[in-house]
């Protein structure tokens, strides 16, 4: 079985209606899974990066989990890949440390799918994510399929409790998703 690390890049995975619950979900299916939360690790934005390094070097699947954070990923998941992807780690003549690793991003999002069209013009998810592509591709990282979910906003106050089930169920469903694209 390969093994799986998980990046949960939510700035407050505790306030989390959709992330919390996606992760959950994919600790009860796949029980061995490591889950690196940035937010309870690192509050201070303060990364560890050999330990961050060591952890990539030695997953073979690697899973970046955030909420879609005006149309990028969130400041503490952006601030985690500018230190640990080093030259001589992630790229250089030397930085072949994340050659031939799977690379799953795994986005929720609080919008409407059709936000997001696919266009040249618009922010369609695909994209949104190229740079993120782009990064890893550039690290001799294997880009699969990305795991995204629409629709995944709940305000507490603001919509009935009804909307955070939905939310909830969604997210059960994205782990599921997940985990099949973890393989």
């Amino acid at each position: 079985m390969s093994k799986v690390l998980i990046i949960s890049g939510h700035p407050s995975l505790g306030q989390s209606s959709a992330n919390s619950v996606v992760l959950e979900e994919v600790k009860k299916l796949l029980p061995e899974v490591e889950i690196s939360q940035l937010d309870a690790l690192y509050p201070d934005f303060n990364i560890n990066v050999e330990a961050e390094q060591a952890k990539l070097t030695a997953a073979d699947v690697i899973v970046w989990q955030f909420p879609v954070h005006w149309f990028s990923i969130p400041a503490l998941l952006k601030k985690w890949l500018d230190d640990v992807f080093t030259y001589g780690f992630a790229y250089g003549s030397t930085g072949d440390k994340l050659h031939g690793k799977k690379l799953i991003l795994s986005a929720t999002v609080g919008s409407a799918a059709e936000n997001y069209v696919d266009s040249e013009t618009s922010n369609s998810i695909q994209q949104l994510f190229k740079p993120l592509f782009q990064s890893a591709s550039f690290s001799g990282m294997v880009n699969a399929e990305p795991v995204v979910s629409y629709g995944m906003l709940y305000l507490p106050g603001m919509f009935p409790e009804e909307a955070l089930t939905a939310v909830q169920e969604k997210a059960k469903a994205h782990a599921q998703r997940l985990v099949e694209a973890i393989g």
